[in-house]
């Protein structure tokens, strides 16, 4: 189904009846299918939202919006549309970054905020050489299966994974491709970090080279006050594609707490 927040349709997936809900949000380069495998496992003791971002998927793909803060309004609008007062966020990556601004907000009904292989909230700079080949990543095939394999460290994926994840990279604009190296990565969008006070769950992938976890320890869970991590062993950066059933059981047993 569609919502029209901030001016743009949005896709949105809702499954399951149970609270809380659980409001997920993808990666750059995903969609509301990379948690597919995930909510296949929890819809049925939680109600699973999951969307696509503004210029990804289904989702209508605008000139502009890409910064963190129109994609953490965008979440937050959402969240008043569909009246949700009971809820769990979790993004990954860049969704992660976008969940720490909407977090800092304090909306409320947050309950508990699940951060996976989380981009930081402070700003990102990276060099020159690696910011043209970020622009450039998902402008191929060849591009998209070296992110994949050598970026992400998803190698092992299985063939239809595989596919699925493909076709999610190509289904860009050139707005939303350079939106996240160009705007949302060196933005900084940590004020307010230390206010969050729900409890904080950070998942990092052991082979994880984008987010690794010495860097999630030290950027993401000493500045959220009541955040702790787990690593999730023999994963790199796209862990609900690589590890569904593990992922699942990590947020299961962090909302039963």
């Amino acid at each position: 189904m569609f919502y029209q927040v901030n001016n743009v349709r949005l896709f949105v997936v809702d499954e399951g009846e149970q609270s809380p809900v659980l409001l997920f949000l993808h990666f750059w380069g995903g969609s509301s299918r990379t948690w597919e495998q995930v909510t296949h496992l929890l819809k049925d003791r939680y109600r699973c939202i999951r969307f696509d971002h503004r210029g990804w998927g289904e989702s209508e793909k605008p000139a502009t919006g890409y910064s963190i803060e129109t994609l953490a309004s965008d979440a937050l609008t959402l969240v008043s549309t569909m009246g949700l007062d009971n809820f769990v966020l979790i993004g990954h990556s860049m969704g992660g970054k976008v969940a720490q601004a909407v977090a800092a907000q304090r909306p409320a009904g947050l309950r508990k905020l699940v951060l996976i292989a989380p981009s930081p909230a402070s700003s990102t700079h990276v060099p020159d050489e690696m910011r043209q080949s970020m622009m450039n990543a998902y402008t191929s095939l060849d591009g998209i299966n070296a992110t994949i394999d050598k970026v992400f460290k998803a190698d092992d994926l299985p063939m239809d994974l595989r596919t699925q994840v493909i076709g999610d990279m190509q289904k860009h604009t050139a707005s939303s491709r350079l939106g996240w190296p160009q705007i949302g990565l060196p933005e900084d969008v940590s004020t307010g970090l230390e206010n969050i006070d729900v409890p904080t769950l950070v998942i990092a992938g052991e082979n994880d080279i984008v987010d690794p976890p010495a860097r999630l320890e030290s950027e993401v869970v000493q500045k959220i006050p009541r955040a702790r991590m787990v690593v999730a062993r023999g994963v790199g950066h796209l862990l609900m594609v690589q590890a569904p059933a593990k992922i699942a059981a990590l947020i299961d047993d962090f909302c039963r707490l």
